[in-house]
């Protein structure tokens, strides 16, 4: 049986999946009676797009000893931690950028100072299991996916700093400009937020399951994927019939991000049933209640209520929470 984890976009909503999967940890804690018991000890593949690509890296990202380096409740406080430097309004930055007319709403520095100290410098060879991270290359226009499948089938050329990867998975076109990152063999890459494509990287972790182990079917996989929140905001046809340029621009992000996201649970959801095994396939996204929508919120007060979010859907789903526990305990 082969494990997977799939972890949508969402900015600072990242927090909800993050809350989730700590109390998900500890649940595997208690059940195995070893308290250094961490995620990465079973799930075989880690899927990730922007936010949910940081959560996955910190997930696999290996210490000095080759030991999981952070825990599921580590990553929350660093999420805690990187949500303020992250999206932080910086007022030269703006003035530079002409508040976002001549350049991104955010600078990149923060990030890349965070991730540096983070992630240190490892590379995506090794992670302490397989993992599929989205990009996006706009020279070459291609999707770009990090995966440590592709280090020993490429080499050096396909090689990454952790902390570069998760800078270009979550370079999210006007919120942050395009990431240029090298390769181990020196190549760079321009690359920008993978939920351009993929918001919800459920089926590039389909796709990667079977090209990693081939003859892989859904009754032999549990499948466990996460999003960052649903949101149900109408948009009216009085309002959206007179909708201009400008006014389009965030309601067709929206629109995309969810939408995107909808149809690949949607796909993987029929896979698994026509294969008459639809409790191998969960998909979990609690309602937005209480918190703002926005992915770049990154108050104390947004965070906190976003952690609820995410500790409510677990408080209210305890039949389902110890389902997910006994499928990853039997690993």
């Amino acid at each position: 049986m082969k494990q997977i984890l799939s972890i949508d976009g969402g900015g600072i909503r990242g927090v909800i999946p993050a809350t989730i999967l700590a109390i998900l940890e500890q649940q595997l804690i208690h059940s195995s009676n070893n308290p250094d018991s961490r995620l990465v000890h079973y799930f075989d593949l880690f899927a990730g797009t922007s936010t949910g690509g940081i959560l996955s890296a910190l997930y696999i990202v290996p210490d000095s000893t080759g030991k999981p380096k952070y825990s599921a409740a580590q990553v929350l406080a660093l999420y805690r931690e990187l949500g303020p430097l992250l999206f932080k309004v910086d007022f030269s930055h703006k003035l530079k950028t002409l508040w976002g007319f001549a350049g991104s709403k955010y600078s990149e520095e923060p990030m890349k100072k965070f991730a540096g100290q983070i992630f240190g410098d490892s590379y995506i060879s090794q992670a302490l299991c397989d993992c599929i991270i989205t990009s996006y290359e706009m020279t070459s226009r291609k999707a770009h996916l990090f995966t440590k499948h592709s280090t020993t089938k490429y080499g050096e050329s396909a090689d990454y700093l952790f902390s570069d990867v998760v800078r270009s998975t979550s370079a999210a076109p006007t919120y942050f400009k395009p990431a240029l990152i090298p390769a181990r063999d020196c190549s760079t890459r321009h690359l920008i937020d993978g939920g351009v494509y993929a918001n919800n990287p459920g089926m590039c972790a389909y796709v990667e399951a079977i090209k990693l182990w081939k003859s892989v079917d859904p009754e032999d996989e549990f499948f466990l994927s996460l999003g960052t929140g649903k949101i149900d905001r109408p948009y009216l046809y009085e309002k959206s019939s007179k909708f201009g340029y400008l006014q389009w621009l965030f309601p067709v992000v929206d629109i995309l991000m969810s939408s995107v996201a909808e149809v690949v649970d949607f796909q993987l959801r029929q896979i698994f049933e026509l294969a008459r095994v639809p409790e191998n396939y969960i998909r979990i996204e609690p309602q937005l209640i209480g918190c703002s929508t926005r992915m770049d919120n990154a108050s104390a007060q947004n965070i906190a209520a976003l952690e609820s979010v995410g500790r409510r859907w677990c408080d209210h789903n305890t039949s389902q929470m110890e389902y997910i526990v006994s499928r990853l305990s039997s690993k």
